[in-house]
């Protein structure tokens, strides 16, 4: 039994490294129990120490203390994974993420010279992080490094920017 534990629980992580991760299910109020990953450790650990326990406790009686050690150490090294590992891996990867689009609107600053009618590179920052982008004049003018600029809009990844003291000139 708990060898077949232990094989089903290595074989969904291979297969889940191979394939891709599959979701977890929520359950009412945002409350997530089931949790492929985490089953796939307490089975790898049930099985694992199961296995390697039973050996050593080769007395009436045995079977069950097996048990007990074993069923209880999976469930605190999956749940213990889950608290230092999994759940900050999460936090940090929400916090990190956004949306391109969302980057509209955003002022940069040109850090490799677009020129006319060319290409250059520019550095905002968003969701805490810098990030440095391909960007053209909104106008195909040039535009220098150093300067200051807006995002207008984004094509195949490119960010279209314009020079912030144009925009302050159209409103005069």
């Amino acid at each position: 039994m708990y060898l077949i534990l232990f094989g089903v629980g290595a074989g969904f992580i291979i297969i889940s490294l191979i394939i891709g991760e599959l979701g977890d299910v929520e359950a009412p109020l945002g409350f997530t129990f089931f949790k492929p990953k985490l089953i796939a450790i307490f089975m790898v650990v049930m099985g694992g120490l199961g296995f390697l326990l039973t050996p050593n406790f080769d007395f009436i009686g045995g079977g069950g203390i097996v048990l007990f050690i074993s069923f209880f150490s999976g469930l605190a090294i999956a749940g213990l994974i889950n608290r230092f590992v999994i759940i900050p891996m999460q936090k940090a990867q929400n916090t990190s993420a956004f949306h391109v689009q969302d980057t509209i609107g955003t002022f940069a600053e040109i850090i490799s010279p677009i020129p006319q009618g060319g290409y250059g590179k520019i550095r905002y920052n968003v969701s805490g992080s810098v990030v440095t982008s391909p960007a053209k004049s909104e106008d195909g003018s040039a535009i220098s490094q150093g300067e200051n600029v807006e995002i207008i809009y984004i094509e195949k990844n490119t960010y279209f920017v314009r020079r912030q003291n144009d925009e302050v000139a159209v409103q005069n």
